[in-house]
């Protein structure tokens, strides 16, 4: 029986949890042409909810488009993830995306869709802005085919700071576009995208309303869960708490956590606390050489400040924290400041903040030991 707690990919529109409010202003802002900017970590859901806002909006004759600019280092690898995102259309979209898409692989010798598409190594064109303008008008043309709308998801968009100028050469169309084309750009690292849309010189200053995915409430993911296990002929039982608990709605991490639970659990049995403990334990194992990764690109002090949140209950200010791991209390302020922006940590109210990922706060917590 396949394991219904995908938790390596995207999930389809089906399996997003607890996105209805997100899901509804997403929308909202579509149908008015208003542009987006979708914040929230790794490992968040953004591209599952961006998804569901596609899978909705397709009901009323609405055109989605994704591309993935992760990793983008020259304006050609921009042109070629965009070039690449509309080549996945089909019907009658593809037949207008067919010569636009292989003018630009003429134009810049490289091959965008089918088998060993890529860049290769040449000198680039003067002129890769036509290209470029080129597939950003597609969505225009789709409206005057007879679309309704369009929806454009700019993924990872923050990557484009590798690429100069490539904000202000997108803003240059984007601006000029209807208002039946909207756009959303999604990206992982908040102190980047603030520099992109709230930096007074960059080309989408003040340009893009903003929404933040929040942890999943436990509550949806209880039910959610539940709901998997029963339908497998399972229990979760007495771990369903533990599980939420810990999990602390990072949707990627929970979803991780369930798929060990519900594979540790016998078929037609109920889940025990000996079960989850098991099911922890192998999650733990499973993420620790990346967990272990990411503890040793922090500084000392960065490390010190994150032993006082799990050792103070998210309080690093209260003096017997910063005491017990030798940390100079005048530091704590710009270092948590630089965690939060680096979505290591969420500020939760004033002077107290947690872990984005519940299970690095355990590691850091065994660490301890």
């Amino acid at each position: 029986m396949a394991d219904p707690f995908p938790y390596q990919r995207p999930v389809g529109p089906e399996q997003v949890i607890d996105r209805d409010s997100e899901t509804q202003r997403l929308l909202e802002f579509a149908d008015g042409g208003v542009l987006v900017r979708l914040d929230a970590p790794r490992r968040y859901g953004k591209t599952s909810l961006v998804g569901r806002v596609f899978h909705e909006a397709e009901k009323q004759g609405t055109v989605g488009v994704l591309v993935d600019l992760k990793g983008v280092l020259t304006l050609t690898d921009v042109i070629v993830r965009i070039g690449r995102a509309y080549s996945g259309l089909r019907g009658p979209l593809a037949r207008l995306v067919r010569p636009v898409v292989s003018g630009v692989e003429a134009h810049l010798g490289v091959q965008i869709a089918g088998v060993g598409a890529g860049v290769r190594l040449s000198a680039p064109p003067r002129d890769e802005e036509t290209s470029l303008f080129a597939l950003l008008d597609l969505p225009r043309r789709f409206t005057e085919k007879g679309w309704k709308q369009v929806i454009v998801c700019f993924d990872e968009f923050q990557d484009v700071l590798a690429v100069p100028a490539a904000d202000d050469k997108m803003r240059s169309i984007i601006q000029h576009q209807p208002e039946a084309v909207s756009y959303v750009f999604a990206g992982s690292q908040p102190r980047l995208m603030n520099e992109l849309f709230a930096t007074r010189e960059r080309a989408f200053w003040s340009q893009a309303e903003r929404v933040e995915l929040t942890p999943l409430a436990a509550g949806d993911c209880a039910v959610y869960i539940a709901d998997r296990f029963t339908e497998t002929r399972k229990d979760s039982g007495d771990a369903l708490t533990p599980l939420l608990r810990t999990g602390q709605g990072h949707p990627q991490r929970t979803m991780l956590l369930a798929s060990k639970l519900w594979s540790h659990t016998p078929a037609r049995g109920t889940a025990t606390v000996e079960t989850w403990e098991r099911a922890l334990a192998d999650a733990q194992l499973q993420v620790e050489p990346e967990l272990d990764v990411v503890w040793r690109n922090q500084s000392q002090t960065e490390q010190r400040i994150l032993r006082a949140v799990v050792l103070n209950d998210g309080r690093p200010y209260q003096k017997p924290a910063p005491q017990a791991v030798g940390v100079p209390p005048g530091s704590i302020d710009s270092v948590t400041k630089t965690l939060v922006s680096e979505t290591v940590l969420r500020q939760v109210e004033p002077g107290r903040f947690e872990f984005v990922d519940p299970l690095l706060a355990l590691y850091v917590r065994d660490l301890g030991v």
